[in-house]
């Protein structure tokens, strides 16, 4: 047989070719015609695994859109969940009794940031905290406030002619703020100082601030801030440079609020370990409104911050301007209080006998 009789007859049709005459009757078949019916079946696409792919493709496509709508909205959100500012007034525990309630005062202070918020100078340039303003500024006043409240009381309490208390040193020197150091070591240290002058003076080998020189002495540190934060909020006041405010007229807000918060507090707590420096009604009464002025500082927390320039005076309040004037009767409070503490005593009065 010739290669050209191997050939199908199909095939040689096509080509024109001769076919031989023992194959002119040959029927062509379709190829795959005679296969068996499931074998077509499983060839073809299966109409579940489409739509199997169909919902997987959904599925990725929904996962990316949730990725950046989650980028996109829920990151602010997260940001401003983490703005967590506690200005409370501070209630200290009645089973710790205190030596030095200005040590307790301040311990307590530091614990509400480490159990709050924790330390926003401390986070990565990726958290939320990081995007944030005020937080920061609070923290660093309440840093700052504490560390001049402690050199002061180290100088206070020391005998004569001996070195200032060695942890109010300490502990003073790690409150301040700095920033090539992370923020969380520090304030560790600095609880551990003041805990360590605590332990101390329960046994009797410290001394705490006692008497009305060391009140007005605070007193004046107390004054001092209220007339830099003032300084501080007026100016920024004037400038209005930013919408609705700018970074630098949140950060004097904040400090201004930290700084008053601690004023408050430290007060309060050293007006009641020596109840005999207030005597009289003129002198509980200056008390009592100086109290009330640094609490009201403290307690200024508006919903967003403003500080409107141009036409928008009339539509957002000044809260620089606002915070300044409440420092100024904080001020204006404390020097009376100071004044009023170092009158005299009014002489008592002699009541005649009726005896014979």
């Amino acid at each position: 047989m010739t290669a050209l009789q191997k050939v199908h007859p199909a095939y040689a049709e096509t080509a024109n070719m001769p076919v031989p005459d023992n194959d002119r009757e040959a029927v062509v078949t379709l190829l795959g015609s005679g296969l068996p019916v499931a074998y077509l079946e499983d060839a073809e696409p299966s109409p579940l695994m489409q739509k199997a792919s169909n919902l997987w493709q959904r599925l990725i496509f929904l996962s990316r859109l949730s990725i950046m709508l989650a980028l996109l909205g829920g990151y602010p959100l997260m940001v401003v969940l983490s703005h967590k500012v506690n200005s409370a007034p501070i209630t200290l525990a009645a089973d710790a009794a205190w030596t030095s309630p200005q040590a307790g005062t301040a311990l307590t202070i530091i614990g509400r940031e480490v159990t709050g918020p924790g330390w926003a100078m401390d986070r990565a340039f990726w958290h939320p905290q990081a995007r944030l303003n005020a937080l920061p500024a609070w923290q660093e006043g309440l840093g700052s406030a504490l560390s001049d409240y402690m050199l002061l009381t180290a100088q206070n309490v020391r005998p004569a002619a001996l070195a200032p208390d060695a942890d109010l040193m300490a502990a003073g020197r790690l409150l301040a703020p700095a920033s090539d150091t992370e923020t969380g070591p520090r304030m560790h240290a600095a609880a551990e100082a003041l805990l360590r002058y605590e332990g101390r003076l329960s046994r009797g080998l410290a001394a705490a601030p006692a008497g009305l020189e060391s009140l007005n002495q605070e007193l004046d540190l107390f004054i001092a801030w209220a007339a830099d934060n003032q300084e501080a909020l007026r100016r920024q006041a004037e400038m209005a440079d930013g919408w609705p405010a700018s970074r630098a007229d949140i950060e004097a807000v904040y400090v201004a609020r930290a700084h008053a918060q601690v004023a408050a507090e430290l007060l309060k707590v050293t007006l009641l370990a020596q109840p005999e420096l207030v005597t009289t009604r003129e002198a509980a009464e200056a008390r009592n409104t100086a109290l009330k002025a640094w609490r009201r500082a403290a307690d200024f927390n508006p919903l967003m911050i403003s500080n409107p320039a141009g036409g928008t005076g009339g539509l957002l309040s000044d809260h620089p301007a606002t915070l300044a004037w409440y420092m100024a009767e904080a001020e204006q409070a404390t020097q009376a209080l100071k004044t009023t503490l170092a009158m005299p005593l009014p002489e008592p009065e002699l009541v005649a006998s009726t005896t014979p």
